[in-house]
């Protein structure tokens, strides 16, 4: 089976999940803006990651049009972000981001970054904004220019454990096999 990781990280946000997909599954990885379209008809399985930032899933749009395009790989897609997963409503962001034909074509996974102490301040933000923006979690909440520049400067973390997430996609993914020429 030839498979594919594919990853949009604006701060570096995504890179660990990616890096760590390619330690276990030995795909090639490759950041979503280096991304050779003429390519995707070589894979058979194309892991794609993104993360979700103010309720927006970044890059959506491309991700959505490759999907669109390139049917005949399996579509893997992951976000993460710095909700805890079961707390924000992923299902309805899912829907704002891609059409109706690409959530059928693809399998959706959901993962954490975590904020050190050093970033406090950026939390403290970001949960100012949740308690007036009632029903956000982290992930949806409007963070302002001050909150985007903490996150820029200082940027986000994986611990380990955070990574041992990923278990089941991989699992999914090596369970594909039986299923590709």
């Amino acid at each position: 089976m030839k498979g594919l990781i594919v990853y949009y990280s604006d701060f570096d946000l995504n890179q660990s999940y990616a890096y760590a997909l390619h330690h276990l599954l030995h795909f090639p990885i490759l950041p979503l803006e280096e991304l050779d379209t003429q390519t995707l008809d070589q894979y058979d399985v194309v892991i794609v990651g993104t993360w979700i930032l103010q309720g927006e899933i970044r890059q959506a749009k491309k991700i959505n049009s490759l999907i669109e395009a390139f049917p005949q790989p399996f579509w893997v897609f992951y976000t993460v972000g710095i909700s805890t997963p079961s707390l924000t409503n992923f299902e309805a962001i899912m829907q704002r981001s891609f059409s109706a034909k690409a959530l059928k074509r693809m399998v959706a996974y959901h993962y954490r970054l975590r904020i050190a102490s050093k970033r406090f301040t950026l939390m403290y933000l970001a949960s100012k904004q949740m308690t007036m923006q009632p029903g956000t979690t982290l992930d949806e909440v409007y963070l302002g220019p001050e909150g985007l520049h903490l996150l820029e400067k200082y940027g986000s973390m994986v611990e380990p454990n955070d990574l041992k997430e990923i278990g089941p996609m991989v699992k999914f993914v090596e369970a594909l096999e039986a299923f590709v020429d």
